[in-house]
């Protein structure tokens, strides 16, 4: 049985390495780092022995294929998934609001939840059933999307500027980790179809009620290595070894070599860039399009206080810098009354320093909860993700690779790879799963 070597060790890796050991082949994966989990992983803060996820990461029903991975490797439970959507919504001077949705036929469950829910007036309410009707009718001509901006898009709906700042903005920028002024319309509204105008089951948010690493890495090592296969860290791969326009395995950091019949490259698109050949890069369309791709930064800012500070699981949060609040108290090793606070689309707040950063989002959080004034802070951690996701701005689906490359033998995984989907779990993973199909049916 010939081996397949799998490069990269975070989410994509890792899927198609549980789906290609499923199907019976002999998976070897190297990871570069002395762990793995790549940009959605846990580790524990020096300082506080806490444990803390590079990046806060929630999963929806829509999540098919995360779901699936999840279930295969045995890890489901680990994610306390919503019976149905129920998001709240906070705003200075401290103002809660709550959109719930009943159990009712797509697309009904969404136009109830929003005509019941006190986080709208009326104006708004109209304004977001409008644009329900408009991505029914869209879905036919998609082409008419393809050259607005997420906030173009809102706009030409009639989409007023509280209701795209105070809602359609933040799921934009949750879903997408984009500007919605740079973020492309026919991204956010596949998200919106499949996330929340697709089935009640498919809105429901789901929160990891442990480490994000310990929702998937360990598992999805012992179910490869299980069936024969060898998980590797600390093995860096200095480039790809191709001939002739076929891949025979990769040149380790140390000179070493690893032949492979087939290779999956599942790291981020610039790592993959270094990895190629120089000709190659510059010669052929599917790999020099990976240097149009361009980063989008998260900052992750995690907050420990001497007492709680609020009740609520997550939340929405308007008018502040800050853009959602998740409460990991839940999470017994993240340490008590512990909340972490995300930014994502953060391109103009990465130059800021760390303690910048710290005081906008206490500001933030004293306008929005009376407790957090009155509360010590004991501890904090700044995290900035530089190259967190690709950035989904309008026209990238034309840049965005196949899973089979133009390289025989070599296939390629990651968010950023044409899923259709934004940089999510559900994009790594379903690219993995991609991936694993692509060398599978060639063979």
């Amino acid at each position: 049985m010939e081996e397949v070597l799998i490069i990269g060790g975070g989410f994509a890796g890792l899927a198609a390495g549980v789906a290609l050991a499923k199907a019976g082949r002999r998976v070897r994966l190297l990871e570069q780092k002395p762990h793995l989990g790549g940009r959605a992983r846990s580790f524990v803060d020096p300082q506080s022995g806490f444990l803390v996820d590079n990046g806060q990461h929630i999963i929806m029903g829509c999540y098919h294929a995360a779901l699936r991975f999840l279930g295969e490797i045995g890890t489901l439970e680990r994610i306390a998934l919503q019976c149905r959507l129920r998001v709240h919504f906070l705003e200075p001077p401290g103002r809660l609001t709550t959109l719930e949705c009943p159990n009712l036929p797509s697309p009904w469950h969404m136009l109830a939840g929003v005509l019941r829910s006190d986080s709208f007036g009326w104006r708004e309410k109209r304004e977001v059933l409008r644009l329900g009707r408009a991505l029914a009718s869209e879905e036919k001509s998609r082409d008419s999307l393809s050259a607005l901006t997420v906030e173009e898009w809102l706009v030409r709906l009639g989409q007023s500027e509280k209701v795209r700042r105070g809602f359609w903005d933040l799921l934009a920028i949750a879903a997408l980790n984009e500007d919605p002024r740079r973020a492309a319309a026919a991204v956010f509204a596949r998200v919106l179809r499949l996330a929340l105008f697709s089935s009640p089951a498919d809105s429901r948010l789901g929160i990891p009620r442990f480490g994000l690493s310990d929702c998937y890495t360990g598992a999805a090592q012992a179910y490869i290595t299980s069936r024969g296969g060898q998980v590797e860290l600390n093995r860096s791969v200095a480039g790809f070894l191709i001939a002739e326009g076929v891949c025979r395995g990769v040149r380790l950091a140390d000179g070493s070599e690893i032949e492979a019949a087939s290779v999956v490259s599942a790291v981020p698109w610039h790592e993959l860039a270094r990895l190629l050949p120089g000709e190659l890069l510059r010669s052929e369309p599917t790999f020099t399009n990976l240097l149009a791709l361009r980063p989008a930064p998260i900052i992750s800012i995690n907050l420990w206080y001497d007492r709680a500070i609020t009740e609520l699981d997550f939340a929405a949060l308007r008018g502040t810098t800050v853009q959602w609040l998740f409460n990991r108290s839940r999470i017994p090793s993240a340490g008590e009354n512990c909340i972490s606070l995300v930014l994502s689309g953060a391109h103009a707040l990465t130059s800021r320093s760390k303690e910048e950063l710290l005081t906008v989002a206490l500001g933030d959080l004293g306008e929005l909860l009376p407790a957090a004034r009155e509360a010590k802070l004991l501890h904090s951690l700044v995290i900035k993700e530089r190259f967190a996701t690709f950035s989904p701005c309008v026209g990238v689906d034309e840049l965005r690779p196949p899973a089979r490359s133009p390289v025989r033998g070599l296939y390629l995984a990651g968010d950023w790879t044409a899923t259709r989907l934004p940089a999510t779990i559900e994009g790594a993973v379903a690219s993995g799963y991609a991936a694993a199909q692509a060398l599978l049916k060639r063979d």
